[in-house]
């Protein structure tokens, strides 16, 4: 379980909302300065995120109280596959295809841009329906300190 500390930013009903800062891993790396990645995660320093927790444990913290969220790793690499590696796949797929069909440079470019396209629908589609599992969800787990 992949687990952060961050703060209740709300609490409506049964229902409790976090704020969370994005982090990046650039922060302690020693070629930050002279990386574009290193840039981009400055950049994006201090934005902050609200969602809402599953709260199986039926804890009720207060407000501006840091509490701990975990997410299972399984969830993590599954979603990243469905956002990288599928949409990959089916623009690979699709040009493959169509190169083999005898199709030409341009229907080739076109296939991939619609195979693109249809990975990211695929994706979407599948992780949609395992969202109201609340596969994807951090899960509140204990109070902080």
């Amino acid at each position: 379980m992949i687990e952060e500390v961050v703060q209740v930013s709300r609490i409506e009903g049964e229902e409790i909302w976090i704020e969370a800062s994005r982090q990046s891993a650039c922060a302690a790396c020693s070629s930050k300065n002279s990386c574009g990645q290193g840039a981009l995660s400055d950049w994006m320093s201090g934005k902050s995120v609200e969602l809402s927790v599953l709260n199986p444990n039926s804890i009720f913290p207060k407000v501006g109280q840091s509490v701990v969220v975990g997410l299972e790793e399984g969830s993590l690499i599954k979603a990243s596959v469905m956002v990288y590696f599928l949409p990959l796949l089916t623009l690979i797929l699709a040009a493959v295809a169509v190169r083999t069909l005898g199709g030409s440079e341009n229907f080739q470019i076109l296939a991939g841009v619609a195979g693109l396209l249809l990975g990211f629908a695929a994706a979407r589609w599948v992780t949609s329906r395992n969202t109201a599992g609340g596969c994807y969800q951090p899960v509140l787990l204990r109070l902080a300190g």
